[in-house]
C-alpha cells in the first residue's frame, strides 16, 4: 500500500517535474522575449533622445532666429521709414522733372511733326536713287563683262610681250656682243692714236731739225766765198745727203721706238722755207707763253695746296692728306695745254702705266713700292674705259653723289685709270677744288673759316613744282645765304639765310634727292639737285628743307664737300659721343697696311671661331686666342649659310661667283691643322650651272630643303632631292631687273627686283606680292613702278604672332601681312638715301654713306614713340649679324685702315635720351668732343705713335664680348698675326681683278637679305679690352 502509495507520489511527482521543466521552458523563452523587448525599448529610448537633445537644439537655433529676425525686422522697419521719405522727397523731384518733361515733349512733338515731313521728301528722294542704283548696277555688269573681255585681250597681249621680250633678250645679247667688239675697236683706235700721236711728235722734232740745217746752209750760201754762191747754185745731192744724215743721227739719239719714215724731199723756195721758219717761231713762242701761265698758276696752287695743309692739321686732318696730294696732283697732263709740255721722260712714263693689270702686279711687291708707285701714277693722262656690269657692292657715285644700289647696273672704271682706289678718290674730290673749274665759283679757307660763293638754282617762290630760278649762292662760315644778284657791296641784304650749326638742332646735307621729292622737276635736273635739311630737338619747331640745283656735277660735288665739312666740324656733343660709343661697342677685328683684307661677311661658326669671307679667300678669326687663320682652297668669299640639316656651308665663291657646298668637318679640320708647314685645301661641291650668282637664300619649304640663287637675269630654284642626295634645278624664272633680295617663307618665295615678287612653290607661278585692291598701298604700288624700286624684304613678326614683313624699298619702308595687304597705317621714311638694310629682332639697320640708322620696330600693341638712333661711321658696310641678340657686324674702312665694328641696338634708348638731354644742354658758344668719324679719321692720320689710343675703346653697361682682334705691320712682341707664318696669306692678283669689283667700294654682298644665324652659346665680355 505504501509502495504504490510512494509509486503514486512519485509517479506525480515526475508528471510536477515534468510540467516545471515545461514552465521552466516557457519562463526562458518569455525571459529572452523580455530581454529582446528591453533592447529594443533602450534603443527606442536612445534615440527618442537624441531627438529630444535635436530637438532641444533646433528650439535654441530658432530663438536666435527669431531674436535676430526681431533685430532684422526693427532695421528693416527704420530702413522702410527713410526709404519712404526718401521716396517722397523723390517723388516730388519726379513730379517738378515731369512738368519738365511735358513741356519738352511738345516741343518735340513740334520737331516730330517737321522731321516727319523730311522723312517723307528723303523717302522720295531714296525711290529715286535706287532707281539710279538700279541703271549703274546694270552699268556695272556691262562694264564687267566689258573687263572681261580686256582681261582676255591683255592675256594674250602678255603672251606676245613674253614673245618679243624674249627676242628683245636675243637682240641685247647681240648688242652686248657688238658693244664689246666696239669696245675692243676703240681700244685698239685709242692706240693707234696714241702711236699717231707719238710719231707726230718725233716728225715735229724731225722738221725743226731739218729748218735748222736750212737756215745753216743758207747762211752758209750767203756769207762762204766771194762768189756769193746762192742756195739754189749748190748741188742739190749735197743738200739731200746732208738732210738725211742729220734725220738719220737725230733717229738714233731718240732710240728704236718706232721706225723713222723716209724724209720727203723738201722743196727748196726760199720764200716757202721763210714762212715756215717763221709760223715754227710764233708756235715756239706761244708754247712759251703758255708754260710761263702754267708755271704762275702752279706756284699759286702749290701756297693755296700749303695753306689747305696748315688749316687741315688744325681743323680736319682727314682732308690733309687728301691736300698734300693735291701738290702732286697740278703737275698732271690733265693741267697741261698739250703733249708738247710733256718732258722726254713722259713717253715712257705712259709707257708704263699703258696697262692695268701690270700697274696691279707692281703694287703687290711692297707698300714702299706702292706709295712711290702712287706719286709717280698721279701724273697719269690714261682715258677711262668704262665698262657696264653688275654692282656687286652699295655704293656713292663719284659723279652725280646719288646711290647705286647693290644688284643694278653701273658704268664703272674697273683700272681707274692707272691709279689706286686712295688715289682715284683723293683725285676726284681735288679735281672739284680746281678753280679753273668753275670761275663762277669762289673757295676761302683761311684760319678755320669757309667762304664759298657762286650761282644756284633754288625752287621759284620757295615750292616745289612751280620751277626754277637762278640765285646766288654764299657759304660764309657756317652760314648760307641766298641773293637776287652778287652781292657786291654791302648794302645788298640777302633773301634767305640758312644756318648750318644749330644749337638746339642738327643739319643734314643730302647730296642726292628721291624722284619723288621733285614731281615736277625733269628727270635729267633732279641729280644735279642738293637738299639742306634742319632738324630740331624740340617736337613742337618744325623742321626746314631748302632745295638747290648745281650748273653742273664739279660745282654739286664741292658744295656738298664743303657743307658737309661745314656741318660735322659743328655736329659735336660729349653726350651723343658717348652715346654713339656704347651702340658701336668694341671692334671685332682691325687691319691696316699690307694685313688689310676687303672683307664681305662674316659668320660664327662655333663658340671661338668666326668665318670671315674676304676677296682674299677664307678666314677663320679665334677671338680667344686673337689669330687669323687663312683656309685654303677657295677664291674670293661673297656670302656664307650654314645649312644645319646636313652640316655643310652654302657659299660664293671665285670670280666665277659660282654657288657651292663645303662640309663644316673640313673646315675645322683645316683650321685645325693650320700650324702644320702644308694643308689639305677644301675641296667644294660647285654647282655647275649656278654661275654669275651675286646673292641666294637658303631655308625649308614644305618641309623640305631648297635654295634660291639669283643671277643678273633669272632665279634659279633648287630641291634636295632624296634619293640622288644633292640639290637639283627645279626652275628658271627670267627677270627684267637683276634680284636684289630673296626672302623664303614656308610655302613660297619672295623676291625684289623691279618690284617685289612672290613665286608659289607648287606651281611655280609668278605673281607680284602687294595686292593692287588695297587702297592704302596705291602710292607704295605707284612709287614702285615709277622711282623707287625694292632693296630689301625681312620677317618682324615671328610665327607665334601674325606674319609680318617690312618692304623696304628706295625711299621708304612699308608694313604688309602675308597677302601683301598693308598691316600699319604709317610708312617708316629713311633720313637719308640708304645702302643697306638690316634686321635684327626688334631693331633694324639702315646703312648710308658715313652713317647708321637704328630704329625699333615696335608691335601693334606698342603705343610709344618710335625710338631711333643716329650714328656717325666711315663707310659702314653690313657684314651679318653678331652673336649678342639685336647686334650686327659691321666693317668701316678709312683710308688704308679697316674696323670690324660690332654695333648693339639694345642701347638706342639710352642713346636716344642721351642726345636729348645733351641738346638741350648745350652751349651754342661751346664746342663739345669730335664726333666717331672725326676721331676715328684723327687717330687714323696721328702716326704710329697713336696707336695706344685705338685700345682705350668705350665700355658698356651689357657684358657682351665680340672680342677684339689688332693686326700692326710693326715687328713688335705683341703682334699676333706673323705673315711668314701664315699658309696662303701671300696676297695675289685676284684682290685686284675680281669679277664685279668696281674699285674699293663697290661691292655688297647680300647683307641685307641673309638668313638669321642660329645663336652662339657662349657669352664673351666685351668690355674687357
Amino acid at each position: 500500500m505504501n509502495l504504490e502509495t510512494l509509486k503514486t507520489t512519485c509517479t506525480m511527482l515526475e508528471e510536477q517535474v515534468l510540467e516545471l521543466e515545461t514552465l521552466n521552458d516557457e519562463l526562458l523563452e518569455k525571459e529572452r522575449q523580455w530581454d529582446a523587448w528591453r533592447s529594443t525599448l533602450e534603443e527606442e529610448k536612445s534615440q527618442a533622445e537624441r531627438r529630444t537633445r535635436e530637438v532641444q537644439r533646433l528650439l535654441d537655433t530658432e530663438k536666435q532666429n527669431r531674436l535676430r529676425a526681431e533685430q532684422r525686422s526693427s532695421e528693416s522697419r527704420q530702413a522702410v521709414e527713410q526709404a519712404v521719405k526718401e521716396h517722397k522727397a523723390e517723388i516730388l523731384a519726379l513730379q517738378q522733372a515731369l512738368k519738365d518733361q511735358k513741356l519738352k515733349a511738345e516741343s518735340l512733338a513740334d520737331t516730330l511733326n517737321d522731321l516727319e515731313k523730311k522723312h517723307a521728301m528723303l523717302e522720295m528722294n531714296a525711290r529715286s536713287l535706287q532707281q539710279k542704283l538700279e541703271s549703274e548696277r546694270d552699268l556695272k555688269q556691262r562694264l564687267l563683262e566689258e573687263q572681261e573681255k580686256l582681261q582676255q585681250q591683255m592675256d594674250a597681249q602678255k603672251t606676245h610681250i613674253f614673245r618679243l621680250t624674249q627676242g628683245l633678250q636675243d637682240a641685247l645679247d647681240q648688242t652686248d656682243l657688238l658693244k664689246t667688239e666696239r669696245t675692243d675697236l676703240e681700244y685698239q683706235l685709242e692706240n693707234i692714236q696714241a702711236v699717231y700721236s707719238h710719231e707726230k711728235v718725233k716728225m715735229e722734232g724731225t722738221i725743226t731739225q731739218q729748218t735748222k740745217l736750212i737756215d745753216f746752209l743758207q747762211s752758209q750760201a750767203h756769207g762762204g766765198s766771194k762768189k756769193k754762191k746762192g742756195l739754189f747754185g749748190r748741188r742739190r745731192e749735197d743738200l739731200l745727203a746732208a738732210m738725211a744724215a742729220q734725220a738719220q743721227a737725230q733717229g738714233q739719239n731718240q732710240g728704236q721706238a718706232s721706225p723713222v719714215p723716209p724724209i720727203q724731199p723738201v722743196p727748196l723756195q726760199y720764200s716757202d722755207m721763210k714762212a715756215a721758219l717763221d709760223k715754227e717761231r710764233t708756235r715756239c713762242s706761244e708754247l712759251e707763253d703758255a708754260l710761263q701761265k702754267m708755271r704762275a698758276e702752279l706756284r699759286s696752287l702749290r701756297e693755296e695746296a700749303l695753306q689747305y695743309k696748315d688749316h687741315g692739321n688744325s681743323a680736319n686732318p682727314a682732308s690733309a692728306r687728301q691736300q698734300m696730294i693735291m701738290s702732286a696732283i697740278v703737275k698732271s697732263p690733265e693741267h697741261q695745254q698739250g703733249p708738247t709740255n710733256l718732258p722726254p721722260a713722259s713717253s715712257g712714263r705712259r709707257k708704263e702705266t699703258a696697262t692695268p693689270e701690270e700697274y696691279s702686279r707692281r703694287l703687290k711687291d711692297s707698300q714702299r713700292d706702292r706709295e712711290r708707285e702712287r706719286e709717280r701714277v698721279v701724273h697719269h693722262n690714261t682715258p677711262h674705259r668704262f665698262t657696264v656690269g653688275l654692282n656687286m657692292r652699295a655704293a656713292k657715285c663719284t659723279v652725280c653723289l646719288d646711290t647705286v644700289h647693290f644688284g643694278r647696273q653701273a658704268a664703272t672704271c674697273l683700272a681707274t685709270c692707272g691709279m689706286s682706289s686712295d688715289c682715284s678718290l683723293h683725285l676726284s674730290e681735288g679735281l672739284c677744288r680746281d678753280k679753273g673749274s668753275s670761275p663762277g665759283q669762289q673757295l676761302k679757307e683761311a684760319s678755320g673759316h669757309m667762304h664759298l660763293e657762286g650761282w644756284m638754282k633754288q625752287p621759284r617762290n620757295g615750292k616745289r613744282g612751280q620751277g626754277w630760278e637762278r640765285k646766288y649762292m654764299v657759304l660764309d662760315g657756317t652760314k648760307v645765304s641766298i641773293y637776287e644778284i652778287e652781292p657786291r657791296e654791302d648794302s645788298v641784304k640777302p633773301l634767305e639765310e640758312f644756318d648750318l650749326c644749330l644749337s638746339d638742332g642738327e643739319v643734314v646735307v643730302h647730296g642726292a634727292v628721291g624722284a619723288s621729292e621733285l614731281p615736277n622737276t625733269a628727270k635729267s635736273d633732279v641729280p644735279y639737285v642738293l637738299k639742306l635739311e634742319s632738324r630740331c630737338h624740340a617736337p613742337c619747331w618744325p623742321g626746314q628743307s631748302m632745295y638747290f640745283m648745281a650748273p653742273s656735277f664739279p660745282d654739286k660735288q664741292r658744295w656738298v664737300a664743303v657743307m658737309e665739312s661745314v656741318v660735322a666740324a659743328g655736329r659735336a656733343s660729349r653726350e651723343k659721343a658717348e652715346a654713339d660709343a656704347k651702340l658701336l661697342g668694341n671692334s671685332l677685328l682691325k687691319l691696316e697696311g699690307d694685313d688689310r683684307l676687303d672683307i664681305n661677311c662674316t659668320l660664327p661658326l662655333t663658340d671661338q671661331i668666326v668665318l670671315v669671307g674676304s676677296e682674299e679667300g677664307l678666314y677663320g678669326l679665334n677671338v680667344i686666342k686673337n689669330s687669323l687663320t687663312h683656309i685654303p682652297g677657295l677664291g674670293s668669299v661673297f656670302q656664307i649659310h650654314v645649312v644645319k640639316e646636313q652640316e655643310k656651308l652654302l657659299m660664293i665663291v671665285g670670280d666665277e661667283r659660282a654657288l657651292c657646298l663645303v662640309e663644316i668637318k673640313r673646315v675645322k679640320q683645316s683650321l685645325a691643322q693650320s700650324h702644320l708647314p702644308s694643308q689639305s685645301e677644301l675641296a667644294p661641291y660647285i654647282f655647275e650651272t649656278v654661275k654669275g650668282c651675286h646673292l641666294f637664300a637658303a631655308g625649308r619649304i614644305d618641309n623640305g630643303p631648297c635654295i634660291c640663287a639669283a643671277m643678273p637675269n633669272k632665279i634659279t630654284i633648287l630641291r634636295y632631292n632624296d634619293n640622288l642626295n644633292k640639290y637639283c634645278i627645279r626652275k628658271e624664272i627670267e627677270t627684267l631687273e637683276p634680284c636684289s633680295c630673296i626672302h623664303l617663307t614656308s610655302y613660297s618665295i619672295i623676291i625684289g627686283t623691279n618690284k617685289f615678287y612672290e613665286i608659289e612653290m607648287k606651281q611655280f607661278v609668278l605673281e607680284e606680292f602687294l595686292d593692287k585692291n588695297d587702297v592704302s598701298l596705291a602710292s607704295a604700288v605707284f612709287a614702285a613702278s615709277s622711282h623707287s624700286f625694292p632693296i630689301a624684304i625681312m620677317q618682324v613678326a615671328g610665327s607665334m604672332q601674325k606674319e609680318e614683313y617690312l618692304l623696304c624699298f628706295h625711299e621708304f619702308g612699308v608694313f604688309v601681312d602675308t597677302y601683301g595687304r598693308r598691316s600699319r597705317t604709317e610708312d617708316i621714311k629713311w633720313s637719308r638715301l640708304p645702302l643697306s638694310f638690316a634686321y635684327r629682332e626688334p631693331y633694324l639697320f639702315v646703312t648710308y654713306f658715313n652713317s647708321l640708322d637704328v630704329i625699333e620696330v615696335q608691335g601693334h600693341a606698342s603705343l610709344g614713340p618710335t625710338v631711333l638712333a643716329h650714328l656717325d661711321i666711315p663707310n659702314p658696310r653690313y657684314l651679318g649679324p653678331a652673336i649678342s641678340s639685336g647686334a650686327i657686324y659691321l666693317a668701316s674702312s678709312y683710308q688704308n685702315k679697316l674696323r670690324v665694328i660690332c654695333c648693339k641696338g639694345s642701347l638706342i634708348r639710352e642713346s636716344g635720351e642721351l642726345q636729348r638731354t645733351g641738346s638741350s644742354r648745350g652751349s651754342p658758344s661751346k664746342r663739345g668732343p669730335p664726333t666717331y668719324t672725326e676721331h676715328i679719321s684723327k687717330r687714323l692720320s696721328s702716326g704710329p705713335g697713336s696707336h695706344d689710343g685705338l685700345h682705350r675703346e668705350p665700355s658698356t653697361p651689357h657684358r657682351y664680348r665680340e672680342g677684339r682682334t689688332e693686326f700692326r705691320r710693326d715687328k713688335s712682341p705683341a703682334r699676333p698675326l706673323d705673315r711668314e707664318k701664315s699658309p696662303g696669306r701671300v696676297l695675289d692678283s685676284r684682290r685686284e681683278r675680281s669679277p664685279g669689283r668696281f674699285g674699293d667700294s663697290t661691292r655688297l654682298h647680300a647683307g641685307s637679305v641673309r638668313t638669321q644665324l642660329a645663336p652662339v652659346n657662349k657669352v664673351w665680355d666685351q668690355s674687357s679690352v
